[in-house]
């Protein structure tokens, strides 16, 4: 998983991916308890980026954030666009 993301960022290649939909996090850390690979989700939440390597894309954060900032989208890393 963690190389066919490095590969997907190189080849700047449209994927599946989750992202913050703005500044309505009210800290209640509830991404952090239910993320089954103990990620620090609320850190990147935080931060603005949900870009992480050993993220599987489960959806368990998305579902269970009780403000909906957390969402699934399609397109290309921030990493791509810039490079």
């Amino acid at each position: 998983m963690i190389i066919g993301t490095k590969v997907k960022s190189w080849l700047r290649l449209p994927s599946l991916r989750l992202g913050v939909t703005g500044k309505e996090c009210q800290q209640c850390a509830t991404c952090d308890k239910n993320c089954p690979m103990s990620l620090p989700v609320h850190t990147m939440v935080q931060r603005g980026s949900m870009e992480n390597t050993e993220c599987i894309l489960c959806g368990t954060c998305v579902d269970n954030c009780p403000n909906k900032v957390i969402r699934f989208s399609w397109g290309y890393s921030n990493k791509a666009r810039t490079a």
